[in-house]
Parts: C-alpha cells; sequence; structure tokens
C-alpha cells in the first residue's frame, strides 16, 4: 500500500513529496524504456515480402549494368513494353544493403529505420511540451498499427519521407497561431513568423519520395491540402504583413507538385499514375478496406476510437487544417488497408497534444484533495521487477526477429523451385502473382516469367487480365478488365507467348481446377511433374512426355506427393546447385523454436 504522507513540519514534507517524485520518475523511465522496445519489436517484424526478391533483383541489374531498364525484363508476356519503375531509389537501396549489409544488416537498419520515426514522433512532441510517457503510450499504438506495413519493402521509404515531411511541417508552423479576426484590422498584430528553412525542404524530400515509392502521391497530397489550409486561414485572417506569406506558401505548394516531375520518366510518370490510380484493383487485397477478419483491423480500430476521444474532448485549440486532413486519410485507410500506415504516421505527429489534454483533465479530476503519497517498498519493487521482466522478453523476442528472415517451405516454394534446378526444367514459367518474383529472382536468366508484382507498371492490362483469369476467374464478378480482354478464360494464359512450364500456388482453387482441365488425363496438353502440400508444376506434354528427346522426364524423376515441406531457410532460400553449392547453402537455418507470435528462434545449419 502507499505510505500516507507525515504529518511534520514543511520541510520533512517537502523532502518527502520529492522522495516520492525519485520514485515514480524511476517507474516512468523503466515503463518508457519498454514501451519503446515494444515499438522496436513492431518495426522488427521479419515476415518475407513477396516482392521483395524482384526488388533487390531490379536493384543489382541496374548497379551492374550502369544504366535504368526501361522496357519490362524477366518476363516472355511484355518484351519490349515500357517499365515506369517508380521505386527505383528504394530498389537500389535494397541491393546495396543486402549486398554489403547481409541479412542481418538489414533487418537491423529496417527496424532502426522505424525507430528514427518514432524519434521524430517524440521530437515534435518535446516541442509541443508532451510528457514522454504520454507520448510512448500512444506511439506505441501507433507503431502497433504500422507493424503488418513494415517488412522489408519500397513503403519503407514512404513511411520514412512521410515523417521527415511532417517533421518540417511542424518546424515551419511551430509558433503558427492564427485565431479569426476578432479586431479592428488597424488594431491586428503582425501574423506570425513561419519558418521558411525547414519549409523549402519540403520539396526536396518530395522527389526522394518520388523516386522511392508510388506513396509519393498521397505525401503530395498532403503537403499541398496543408499548405492550402494554412494559406486560407491566412486570407480569413488577415493580418499586416500577409502577403510576402502567402506568396512563399504559394511558391512552396508549387514546388511540392513540380517535384513529381524530378524522375527518370518525366511527365511520363504522371500519365501514368493517372491512368493507374483511376483504375480499380479489386484482385489486389491491399487496396481492399479492412474486415473484422484481417489482423490490423482492430488496432485501426482502436488507433480511430483513441483519435476520437482526443479530438473530441481535448482541451486544447483544435487544428482545424491537421483535424480535416486527419479525417480524410482516415476514410482512405478505412476504404484501403494499404493507407492505414498513413492514418497512423498523421496519428503519432498531431494527435498526442490531444491526448494529453484529455490525460491531464482527468487527472486532474482524480487528484483533487489528494496528497503525494509514496508507493510502498513492496509495490514499488513489484512493479520494478515486472517491468524488468517485460522488458526482458520484449528484447529477446526482438533479437530472434534481428537474425533470421525465413522463407517457409509451406509458403513458398522452396522445394518445387529446387526440383526444377536438379532436373534442368526452364524456359517460359506461368506462375502464381504472389510466387512470381522470387521465381525469375531465383531462376534467371535461364526462366522468364507470365506475370508478376511489378504489376501495370510494366504489363499492359491484357496481361494483367489473363493472369488473374487463371488465378481467379470470374471472382464473384470483383474484377476489373480491360474491354480488350474478351471474356473470362483461364486457359488464355497457357497459350499467350507459348509458356512450356506452370507453377501453381495450390491455395488459388481456380487455376488448380484449369490445369486439372488442361492435363493430358483430360485431353489437354499438359503433364504434372511436381506436386507437394502447396505447390504444382506442369510441363508441356509435347516436351516432358516423349522418350528419346533432350526435354523428357521419365515418371521415375517426376515427384507427386501431399507432403507438406517443413523446410525453413534464410532468404534468399535460392535453389542448391548440383554441387551443393550457392548462397543459400551458408544460410540454412535449424528451427528450434516457432513462438505464438510467428517469431522463429534459429541458428545457423551446419
Amino acid at each position: 500500500m502507499p505510505t500516507a504522507t507525515p504529518a511534520t513540519d514543511p520541510l520533512q514534507q517537502a523532502d518527502y513529496a520529492a522522495s516520492a517524485r525519485a520514485d515514480y520518475r524511476l517507474l516512468r523511465r523503466l515503463m518508457v524504456f519498454s514501451l519503446l522496445i515494444g515499438c522496436a519489436g513492431c518495426f522488427a517484424f521479419n515476415l518475407v515480402d513477396p516482392d521483395l526478391w524482384g526488388h533487390v533483383r531490379y536493384g543489382q541489374e541496374w548497379i551492374a549494368d550502369g544504366r535504368l531498364h526501361r522496357t519490362a525484363t524477366h518476363t516472355f508476356t511484355a518484351e519490349g513494353y515500357r517499365w515506369i519503375n517508380h521505386e527505383n531509389l528504394a530498389e537500389l537501396a535494397l541491393a546495396w544493403g543486402f549486398d554489403h549489409l547481409g541479412v542481418r544488416g538489414m533487418l537491423l537498419a529496417k527496424c532502426l529505420l522505424g525507430m528514427s520515426i518514432i524519434g521524430m514522433m517524440l521530437l515534435v512532441a518535446s516541442w509541443r511540451q508532451i510528457r514522454l510517457l504520454t507520448a510512448c503510450v500512444f506511439l506505441l499504438l501507433v507503431a502497433v498499427n504500422m507493424k503488418a506495413f513494415f517488412p522489408m519493402r519500397p513503403q519503407l521509404l514512404s513511411f520514412l519521407c512521410c515523417a521527415v515531411m511532417l517533421t518540417l511541417l511542424e518546424a515551419a508552423f511551430l509558433h503558427w497561431r492564427r485565431p479569426f479576426r476578432t479586431e479592428s484590422p488597424a488594431l491586428l498584430p503582425a501574423g506570425p513568423t513561419i519558418d521558411w528553412r525547414p519549409l523549402a525542404f519540403v520539396p526536396v524530400v518530395l522527389v526522394v519520395w518520388v523516386n522511392s515509392h508510388g506513396g509519393f502521391a498521397a505525401g503530395i497530397c498532403i503537403a499541398c491540402a496543408y499548405l492550402f489550409g494554412r494559406f486560407v486561414e491566412m486570407l480569413v485572417d488577415r493580418r499586416p504583413g500577409d502577403l510576402p506569406r502567402l506568396i512563399g506558401l504559394a511558391a512552396v505548394a508549387v514546388g511540392c507538385l513540380l517535384a513529381v516531375l524530378a524522375n527518370p520518366y518525366g511527365d511520363g510518370l504522371v500519365k501514368w499514375m493517372a491512368e493507374s490510380l483511376g483504375s480499380p484493383r479489386p484482385e489486389i487485397t491491399e487496396w481492399a478496406g479492412p474486415k473484422p477478419s484481417d489482423p490490423i483491423f482492430w488496432q485501426l480500430v482502436a488507433l480511430g476510437v483513441a483519435n476520437a476521444i482526443a479530438w473530441g474532448f481535448t482541451q486544447k485549440q483544435r487544428d482545424w487544417v491537421k483535424l480535416a486532413i486527419l479525417v480524410l486519410v482516415a476514410w482512405q485507410a478505412v476504404s484501403h488497408l494499404r493507407h492505414i500506415a498513413f492514418f497512423a504516421l498523421l496519428s503519432g505527429f498531431w494527435t498526442p497534444p490531444h491526448v494529453q489534454s484529455v490525460l491531464s483533465s482527468l487527472r486532474k479530476k482524480a487528484a483533487e484533495g489528494l496528497e503525494i503519497v509514496r508507493p510502498a517498498p513492496a509495490i514499488k519493487w513489484a512493479a520494478i521487477a515486472t517491468l524488468c521482466f517485460t522488458t526482458y522478453i520484449q528484447t529477446h523476442s526482438l533479437a530472434s526477429r534481428l537474425v533470421a528472415l525465413p522463407v517457409a517451405g509451406n509458403q513458398y516454394p522452396i522445394d518445387a523451385l529446387q526440383y526444377m534446378q536438379d532436373n534442368h526444367l526452364s524456359g517460359r514459367l506461368v506462375v502464381s502473382f504472389n510466387w512470381a518474383q522470387y521465381a525469375l529472382a531465383a531462376l534467371a536468366p535461364e526462366t522468364t516469367v507470365s506475370f508478376d508484382g511489378r504489376f501495370r507498371t510494366c504489363y499492359p492490362q491484357e496481361v494483367v487480365d489473363m493472369n488473374f483469369d487463371f488465378l481467379l476467374g470470374e471472382y464473384d464478378g470483383n474484377r476489373h478488365r480491360s474491354p480488350n480482354s474478351g471474356p473470362v478464360d483461364g486457359s488464355a494464359v497457357l497459350r499467350y507467348g507459348d509458356p512450356n512450364l506452370v507453377l501453381v500456388d495450390r491455395t488459388y482453387p481456380h487455376a488448380a481446377e484449369v490445369m486439372q482441365d488442361a492435363s493430358v488425363e483430360h485431353g489437354g496438353q499438359w503433364s504434372l511433374l511436381y506436386q507437394d502440400s502447396i505447390a504444382q508444376l506442369w510441363g508441356r506434354s509435347s516436351l516432358y512426355d516423349t522418350p528419346n528427346t533432350a526435354t523428357y522426364l521419365p515418371a521415375q524423376r517426376r515427384d507427386i506427393s501431399d507432403e507438406e515441406s517443413a523446410r525453413v531457410v534464410q532468404w534468399p532460400a535460392f535453389p542448391r546447385s548440383e554441387h551443393g553449392s550457392g548462397s543459400v547453402d551458408a544460410n540454412n537455418l535449424q528451427v528450434t523454436r516457432r513462438a505464438a507470435d510467428g517469431t522463429i528462434t534459429a541458428s545457423p545449419g551446419a
């Protein structure tokens, strides 16, 4: 139980109060450290993104060739087709990082990138005199909402650029106060000084962003909406000396808009973005709205409720420009999963002052008439022990996530690609969308693919359509297709470009049904060469069923089963060569424990 304040002279009471504050200060510091470790754990998310293989491969090829490829590579369905790659800087960074830092170094760098974003939020919170503990509690909720969007992928640079941009905007308008005019214009003081130095760097950040990831469209909208809001505030609340500021804000906004042209494709990127963003993507889950079954759903609900309470019950003056932008981005977050991260970012920079206001009001009401008391020694040390133990568990989990980027054989076709390598199977491969960049990176240059995660950046819509026809079919009518694609035809991809191999993800039942209908047993032209619990590899029967030919694959060399692979190997998990050499051998992992949260504890293989 807390120890009561002794009824003694004022000096003793002062000493007692100082001791109580010291006890609480220690507990607060331990809580802050534990909360920051929790944030780091979110940013150490070590799930492999399906497109990572391609991003690294494209960056490596640019570095090796010394030039940017402007037409589609590694594909037989879009040879010579223009490639608008809006992730060039991110891919160069990923390629250089994996080549020089390795897997562990890149995992650490990713975690530090996330913590740098939290650091910028804490910096802005300190400018606003937000208590550190209050800020950290709220920022843990922000980090939890960003966790699902923090695999190794170009989006990370979007989040970093957004955080830098928001920090610059906060620095530029740190002392912004624009109450609507209530006095005679002659009595109004000059408007507050805008710090133009950080504001001038906002277009520079957007230039970097434009060349890193397509999320720059959201960044330009946020920046211009923010500047436009300030511009309107100045017009409504006119003060002496505002004209130069109005011109300056307009100039920065124009700079933000022109930043989109600072890319290798010029206005070609703008035209492509307008065309792409104007077309729905019902086949891509990240462009769907969150559902209660999604892991991120309830975290988003919690963040939304926290924002509603903070902005609704705050005693501080609300910034209506920020609130309007936050509401618009929240609307986008409930419409598209991929925008949840931007809602979390804006919340982390703009909501903590109002969180503190609400908490301070509640604390003030709860503490009325109460004296400062010290926690009893038993309670104090129990709390310290609990915080230390929690921090230890979090640190252990964090460390395990920073040593391995595991590729699981029950999620990716590790064994199927190894079978292709062992049997020298290569050529034109129709492959499931989520495995395509793994396949093209592992099997290039001998094998090219029909379609991959670059989507519309380097594939005509008709090629996109036929590949999703194969994977999804009608998809309950929830498809967006070109009028030139004709009726849905799941087998069209088996004819286009004359592929000789098909790698099917069996979790797509429509694709498995199409291949079954196209099999030799059903009068078709395709034979099953390999099968396990997740993958099927089909080959054109005219090539692999004909004896006395170089491509003939006899029955004894075919591997058909429903066995589930228990292998978990370190990224990139490329097939081993015939002689047992190759990048994957040195990185094999022996799984020793799979925690409930998905964390894999592993040690290097022998």
